[in-house]
């Protein structure tokens, strides 16, 4: 149940997500609900629900970013978490 454009690297996994162009997915990795812009990085383990990343976040190894129905959690363009 997710939307994933060309250009993406996958090696984790990604549920009820929209993933935008070259957006990098670490192994280990679990992206769900949430909405992922272009050529953002998300490192080895991490794990992200109900967050929405601007274009061209890092997200560092191991993060644990999670945000609510009602109130996701936002990243502004350019930020390293």
């Amino acid at each position: 149940n997710s939307l994933i454009a060309d250009g993406c690297i996958i090696e984790g996994q990604v549920e009820k997500s929209i993933i935008f162009r070259g957006v990098n997915i670490g192994k280990g990795a679990k992206v769900s609900n949430s909405i992922i812009m272009q050529d953002s990085v998300i490192q080895v383990g991490c794990e992200l629900d109900h967050v929405v990343l601007d274009k061209e976040v890092i997200v560092r190894e191991s993060s644990r970013l999670i945000g609510d129905f009602s109130h996701p959690m936002i990243i502004a363009k350019g930020e390293v978490v």
